[in-house]
Formats: structure tokens, C-alpha cells, sequence
């Protein structure tokens, strides 16, 4: 296990906390608790923010440090698997028109996909399938 590892504990019924060694916390429930975030939500949360942390420096080295940038995930469930992500869909909202040479602008663009693609490890980890061990006591 890492040396940083992530606690889950219920709190109360069907809601549960998160919390890092950092003091971070969320809540964490099903789609009727208030205030918390569904696992699903955690997965689609993490996947944006990666690409947000990844790509912040290439978009603030060319559209200045108060730069605004937004990501919003979504995804798509399997048909007939309710439990299961079909794909996510990942969008940047980011006002790229300071960037007047359409060629320069598709350079940020492509170098932000190719970090997002390399740096991410979010998006790698669940793209790549990474597998999960899972222990019980007995």
C-alpha cells in the first residue's frame, strides 16, 4: 500500500467520509445523501481535476496566471449495466482567443492533450484498466 493512503469511514447511513494525511476530507453517500459526492462522481471528479492539474501550467504560461480554467466530466453507463461506465467524457472550458494565431492555439491545444495523455495518472489508470486488489479479514 502507499505511503499516503486514502481512509474511507461511514459516518452514518449510506454516507461516508474520505480524508488524506493532509486533512482533506469529502463526503461521500448515495445519489439521495445531501451535501456528498457518489463514488461514480469521486471517479469523474478525479478524472477532470487531473487533466486541470496537468494541464495548468501549459495554459497559465500562455494565458497569464488569473487564467480561468474549467473541466467538467460526464459519462455515458452501459445500457444494461447501470453499475458500469460506458465511456466519460472530459471538456475544458478555457477562453483560448488571447491566443491569436490559430496555428499557436493548436499547438497549446495539442500539447495539452499529449500531457494529459502521458502525466495524467487518473485518466491512464482507468483507460489502461489498472486492477484492483481488494483484502478482507477473514
Amino acid at each position: 500500500m502507499s505511503s499516503t493512503p486514502v481512509e474511507v469511514t461511514r459516518t452514518g447511513s449510506h454516507t461516508f467520509t474520505a480524508t488524506n494525511p493532509r486533512g482533506g476530507e469529502v463526503t461521500i453517500g448515495r445519489e439521495d445523501a445531501p451535501d456528498a459526492f457518489t463514488p461514480g462522481e469521486l471517479l469523474l471528479a478525479a478524472i477532470a481535476a487531473c487533466s486541470a492539474v496537468t494541464s495548468e501550467n501549459l495554459l497559465v504560461r500562455r494565458l497569464g496566471e488569473d487564467a480561468k480554467v474549467t473541466v467538467h466530466a460526464d459519462r455515458t453507463k452501459v445500457p444494461e449495466d447501470k453499475h458500469k461506465f460506458a465511456s466519460v467524457q472530459v471538456g475544458f472550458d478555457v477562453d483560448l482567443s488571447g491566443i491569436e494565431d490559430d496555428d499557436e492555439r493548436g499547438r497549446v491545444v495539442d500539447a495539452v492533450q499529449r500531457a494529459i495523455e502521458k502525466y495524467c495518472t487518473v485518466s491512464r489508470s482507468v483507460e489502461e484498466g489498472t486492477p484492483i486488489e481488494l483484502t478482507l479479514p477473514r
